[in-house]
């Protein structure tokens, strides 16, 4: 996009960052006035894809340009989308071997073809089988500070976002009341290192990894009712995130005190209270027992 103004060209990128100086009004009204996100991915290959699944995979995302479709316009998503095989030969590309381009005109764009947009969503299925690494960035032309998006889920009510220790694994999770169900099973406190475990059940759809899925790890024990339960955690610093059970396939049980303020959430109820250690009066006493 051409200039708005005709005044001096804004200060540039490295003196605004070893200066402090603020961008012109020029700047400002460019960014404003611009909506468009550009969506680069970057993809490393298995060693032993066959050159036929590569050129069908290379051909279903080409082919994304006019099949992803906005619900409500029918028009294509995707504004621009280029790709090609890396040819620098500077050695920064970290074993990426691939690149696309994308162009959405806005946000909203990108967020419903990233988390709902049927024909995209079953591209990265097939794709998933076919790669070994990728790195995704989202740019805004020309904004160089502020937060990231936000995730979709976070703009439903209710739904809070998810951490463990270091940083690796995020979810979110919906949850009707923010409060925490105390866990006194002896299976909790063994995994957990406490006297209990702060909890909630929730639909299993209500609860999506969005970043660091693989390095979420998981733990099968068969429980009481003789069914397997999966524990799911990060594989670098252990923190449990959420449990399913066979016994009810339509639920997971998450882990309340790893979301956003889940220090701050009341405990409104107990399970397994003949486990609960006898030292722990001031549970009994904060629940009215």
């Amino acid at each position: 996009m051409s200039s708005v103004s005709s005044s001096p060209s804004p200060t540039p990128p490295s003196s605004i960052a070893l200066s402090g100086t603020l961008p012109t009004i020029d700047t400002v009204l460019l960014n404003t006035m611009s909506e468009t996100i550009t969506h680069i991915v970057l993809f490393k290959y298995k060693n032993d894809i066959s050159w036929s699944d590569f050129e069908a995979h290379f051909a279903s995302f080409m082919a994304l340009k006019t099949k992803s479709l906005h619900p409500v316009t029918g028009a294509p998503l995707i504004k621009s989308l280029k790709a090609g095989k890396n040819r620098s030969w500077e050695s920064f590309n970290k074993g990426m071997t691939h690149g696309f381009v994308l162009e959405f005109a806005s946000q909203e764009d990108l967020d419903y073809y990233l988390t709902t947009e049927s024909v995209h969503l079953q591209f990265s299925r097939d794709a998933k089988p076919l790669i070994e690494d990728s790195v995704v960035v989202d740019i805004k032309d020309g904004v160089l500070f502020g937060a990231p998006a936000e995730h979709p889920n976070l703009k439903v009510p209710g739904t809070r976002k998810g951490t463990c220790h270091c940083q690796g694994v995020k979810w979110t999770a919906k949850l009707d009341k923010a409060e925490h169900v105390l866990c006194h099973c002896s299976t909790c406190q063994k995994l957990g290192g406490g006297p209990y475990s702060c909890n909630q059940i929730i639909p299993r759809e209500e609860l999506s990894i969005v970043a660091g899925q693989e390095n979420v790890g998981v733990y099968k024990y068969k429980g009481a009712s003789g069914k397997f339960v999966s524990c799911y955690f990060c594989k670098t610093c252990t923190s449990h995130i959420y449990h399913h059970q066979d016994v009810m396939p339509e639920k997971v049980i998450v882990r309340t005190l790893l979301l956003d303020g889940g220090e701050k959430m009341p405990a409104t109820g107990e399970i397994f209270a003949e486990g609960k250690l006898g030292w722990v009066q001031e549970i009994k006493n904060s629940l009215g027992n």
